[in-house]
C-alpha cells in the first residue's frame, strides 16, 4: 500500500471510533491535566501515576498528592519519599513511582531553577535523553508527554499493542518497530487520536478476554473476529 492508501485506511479507523466511542473527561488523567494546566511537571506526574493502574486509581493518586503538597517541582522536593509513597499507594508501585517523581523534581529544581516549562525549549532528542536518564520513566512514558505537547508520536500501551496485532495494523509485537508500523497508518496530526481511541476501543470491545466483536465499531475491517 502506498502512504496515501495507508493514511487513508487511518482516517477511516479513526471516524469509525468517533462515530461510536466518546472519550470522557477522566478517560486518560494526563490529557485532562495538559489542557487544564498545559503544566510539564504536572503531566509527566500523571503519566507516571498512570502507569500500570486504571485511570480511576490514577485520578485519586494525583489529587491526593495535589491536595496533601502540590504538585511542583519544588513542593515535591522538599516532600520525604515516605509521604510521596503514601499518598499515592493506590496507583500501585508506589516505591518506583516515587522515587521517578522525586528524582524529576530534583532534576527540574536544579537544571531549570524549579521551573518546567524551560523543559519544553529544549529539542525532542534532549528531552528524551532527559527523561530516558530518570529509574521509571520508559519510553511510553516520553511518548504520551511528547504527544501532548504536538510531537507526531503514537504512543503504545497493552490495549494498543492488542488490538492493532488483531486488525493487522502491525505484525511486530517490539515497540519500535510497532510504532514505526502504526505511523505509516495515522497521520501525523492525527497519533494523538488514535492513541486515545485505540485505547478507548481496547477497553470497551477489544478486551484481552470475551472481546464484543459483534457490536465492535471496527469489525467490518477485522481480519481476526474472535468467537
Amino acid at each position: 500500500m502506498t502512504e496515501s492508501e495507508t493514511f487513508w485506511l487511518g482516517d477511516k479507523i479513526l471516524e469509525n471510533l468517533k462515530r461510536k466511542l466518546v472519550l470522557e473527561e477522566d478517560d486518560f488523567v494526563a490529557r485532562k491535566v495538559a489542557l487544564k494546566w498545559r503544566d510539564p511537571f504536572k503531566i509527566i506526574v500523571a503519566i507516571i501515576l498512570s502507569q500500570n493502574t486504571i485511570e480511576k486509581n490514577t485520578l485519586k493518586a494525583y489529587m491526593k498528592l495535589e491536595k496533601n503538597v502540590g504538585i511542583s517541582p519544588n513542593a515535591i522536593s522538599s516532600t520525604s519519599p515516605e509521604k510521596i509513597k503514601n499518598l499515592i499507594r493506590i496507583a500501585g508501585l508506589q516505591e518506583s513511582k516515587a522515587r521517578a517523581i522525586k528524582e524529576l523534581a530534583r532534576i527540574i529544581v536544579e537544571k531549570f531553577n524549579g521551573k518546567p516549562e524551560k523543559l519544553l525549549k529544549m529539542g525532542e532528542e534532549e528531552i528524551r535523553e532527559l527523561l530516558n536518564s530518570i529509574p521509571g520513566i520508559g519510553r511510553k512514558t516520553i511518548d504520551v508527554f511528547l504527544a501532548n505537547f504536538g510531537y507526531p508520536v503514537l504512543p503504545i500501551d497493552v490495549h494498543i499493542r492488542r488490538v492493532s496485532l488483531r486488525l493487522g495494523l502491525a505484525k511486530s509485537k517490539s515497540y519500535e518497530k510497532m510504532q514505526r508500523e502504526l505511523h505509516k497508518v495515522f497521520r501525523p496530526e492525527k497519533r494523538l487520536d488514535a492513541h486515545m481511541y485505540l485505547i478507548k476501543l481496547g477497553r470497551t470491545y477489544c478486551k484481552a478476554l470475551k472481546p464484543n466483536c459483534k457490536h465492535c465499531p471496527l469489525n467490518s475491517i477485522c481480519p481476526k473476529i474472535i468467537e
